[in-house]
């Protein structure tokens, strides 16, 4: 009788935890904002060279230097950009840059002339290293074709 007793309950529980099942939610879609319309970047020159520093031997006919090192006038300076576009019009290199001015808000872009092309390039960095981890920053950013090129950066 016992056992017969306990079975029951078993089988009262379980058909009660049946019934007593609660429904599952299902999530809810978030409502999607409306994305501002974003004003142009504005197009900013190169910057110039800083102005040579007036000294006796520049008064005295010899031409002056805009940078000396500790082996005298420096006057090239290698280190390494980020290309992530070329194309033969300047309206394309344009629209590119634009897209990654807003992407890369702490680095310069560059629309380097080198006819045929018009280039597209992201920061300066004087070791190699710096330049790569920008080239990932740049594929995670949607620039999948980017690559490290050297450049003379005084230029």
């Amino acid at each position: 009788m016992r056992t017969l007793t306990g079975a029951a309950c078993l089988a009262a529980l379980a058909f009660c935890g049946c019934l007593n099942r609660q429904a599952v939610q299902e999530p809810g879609k978030a409502p999607v904002a409306e994305q501002p319309q974003r004003e142009p970047f504005p197009e900013q020159p190169a910057a110039s060279p800083a102005a040579p520093v007036e000294t006796a031997a520049a008064e005295a006919g010899a031409p002056a230097r805009d940078f000396t090192g500790s082996r005298g006038p420096v006057t090239e300076a290698w280190g390494w950009r980020v290309q992530i576009f070329a194309s033969a019009t300047l309206e394309n290199a344009r629209r590119v840059a634009e897209e990654a001015r807003w992407k890369f808000g702490d680095q310069q872009v560059f629309i380097v002339e080198a006819l045929p092309y018009y280039k597209v390039q992201v920061g300066s960095s004087l070791a190699k290293q710096d330049a790569d981890r920008m080239k990932t920053r740049a594929r995670s950013l949607g620039f999948e074709q980017a690559w490290v090129v050297e450049v003379d950066l005084t230029r």
